[in-house]
């Protein structure tokens, strides 16, 4: 016995020894290429951070300029909105720069001297944009000959910087290019030695192995064809070896047993299995019938508000108007009708928007202006119908109808990677807190809340229930200033229909 451990723990130290030689070679090769690697992948980064934040940021600064001169030049509110946009980005490389100053050299107070002309320059740009608002024609020649000489400064400083840190990271770079040849010459020296050592161990370990190796592996291949009647494999080392062909001989009469028992047992998850599947099925008939409940729930108030325009409309005027306006309301109806029971596009909600737009324009006037802010490639969602129209409607009865002004109602649809984003915003008179809360809970405190909130909690639902994932829905709201409906839907598990005549709604 004393003998049978002996050279079963000859064996096992043999092994451990040469993994162990092996482990740490590769771990002392790893850890050397790893550091050696990642000083010169930092310093190489270094190099060029600053050139790179010097380039943005006159990139940035050419955005900026474009943007005032076409403002100056057309009074664009568009060119204008971009302007702001860009001075603040341009703000923010301004910050980025001065983070960079860690002394006072020379290079770095140039750096400081950027940062001030940036701000002295959108200080400038600001007052030009005031002066064209006042129509101030001299004080705007002025502002903005100021703004167009700081820019030249600023880039000739850009520039001045960008030679000399050109000039020292070239200087830089062939110091450590001869550095990282030196590197792969040593990584390839030791990585030869850690070959042929593995080689000569891997030799001298098989060498002892293989043969009784061999005859395991011919009686799992007959194992593997199904013959369990197989003699009995006999070792007669007294080693690793030998406990291997014992503990074998023992798998092999416990598979026989163990496929006769799986046999049974497969036969009765089969019939599980075929109960699961009823199960699933029973559960996505129940979802369908709950989603068409959710959205027969809209139909009597939608139809209620649009024929009761109609014939406010009838009582004012001739029968041309009417028969324009008749025409856009059986559009809706025929759209409600069609549509319940099936799914519908992005694209479809949005002209179902328009039509509901063109009964409002007939009931309102110019008061209620629509701005549809629309990415093409988001109209091929797939949605549940009948989603949008009551977020809208909501916006302009709770949100605008009161107010004797009228106002703006935005729908935005923009698709990013790996979601769709719909925006509903109005610039009415808000609603607060605790209404958004009992709206999204479902709990209503008075007769408009309740009003507003069965439909918008009928929405949330059906959208729920269709994408099946929750949090997809938000409120936000400020009294006095607006309210914005929020709609993130995940589109990873989604397939986009194709979208044909893709056009841009304005």
């Amino acid at each position: 016995m004393k003998r049978q451990i002996k050279r079963i723990s000859t064996i096992k130290n043999k092994m451990l020894a040469y993994s162990m030689v092996i482990i740490v070679l590769m771990t002392l090769l790893s850890v050397y290429s790893l550091t050696v690697i990642n000083t010169y992948k930092s310093q190489i980064d270094g190099m060029f951070d600053r050139n790179i934040l010097l380039a943005d940021t006159r990139a940035v600064l050419d955005k900026v300029d474009g943007e005032l001169v076409s403002y100056l030049n057309s009074k664009s509110s568009t060119s204008l909105n971009l302007y702001m946009l860009h001075s603040e980005e341009l703000s923010d490389k301004a910050v980025e720069i001065s983070e960079q100053v860690v002394d006072f050299s020379e290079e770095e107070l140039m750096l400081l001297d950027i940062v001030s002309m940036i701000r002295n320059y959108l200080s400038e740009a600001n007052f030009a944009i005031d002066d064209k608002l006042k129509n101030d024609v001299e004080s705007l020649s002025n502002r903005y000959n100021d703004t167009s000489n700081i820019k030249a400064y600023i880039i000739d400083y850009i520039n001045e910087l960008n030679i000399r840190q050109f000039g020292r990271n070239a200087y830089n770079y062939l110091y450590m290019s001869r550095q990282i040849e030196k590197s792969n010459m040593i990584n390839i020296v030791l990585i030869i030695d850690l070959i042929l050592l593995s080689i000569v161990i891997v030799y001298t370990m098989t060498s002892n192995m293989i043969n009784p190796i061999i005859r395991l592996s011919h009686s799992a291949e007959d194992i593997a064809k199904g013959r369990f009647d197989t003699d009995e494999i006999i070792v007669e080392r007294h080693d690793e070896i030998k406990i291997l062909a014992t503990a074998f001989n023992k798998m092999k009469n416990s598979i026989k047993t163990y496929i006769e028992e799986l046999q049974t047992k497969a036969e009765t998850e089969a019939k599980l299995k075929d109960q699961q599947v009823e199960n699933l099925q029973m559960q996505s008939l129940l979802d369908n019938a709950k989603l068409y409940a959710l959205q027969s729930q809209i139909n009597p108030h939608f139809l209620y508000n649009t024929i009761n325009a109609g014939v406010q409309l009838a009582m004012l005027e001739g029968a041309d108007r009417t028969s324009e306006f008749l025409e856009s309301m059986s559009r809706l109806f025929r759209y409600n009708i069609k549509q319940i029971d099936s799914d519908v596009t992005l694209k479809q909600e949005l002209e179902n928007i328009i039509d509901y737009y063109e009964l409002l324009k007939v009931r309102f006037g110019d008061l209620i202006e629509f701005k549809f802010i629309i990415d093409e490639m988001a109209t091929g969602l797939p949605m549940p119908p009948l989603i949008l129209q009551p977020i809208v409607e909501n916006s302009y009865i709770h949100g605008l109808s009161s107010r004797e002004e009228g106002g703006v109602i935005t729908i935005q649809a923009l698709k990013r990677e790996s979601h769709v984003i719909i925006v509903v915003s109005d610039d009415g008179i808000g609603m607060s807190r605790v209404t958004i809360q009992n709206i999204l809970s479902g709990k209503h405190e008075s007769q408009a809340a309740k009003s507003a909130g069965i439909g918008m909690r009928n929405v949330i639902d059906r959208l729920e229930l269709y994408y099946k994932c929750k949090d997809i829905f938000a409120i936000k709201s400020v009294q006095g200033e607006g309210t914005k409906i929020v709609i993130t839907i995940p589109i990873d598990h989604l397939n986009f229909h194709k979208a044909e005549n893709r056009q841009a709604l304005t």
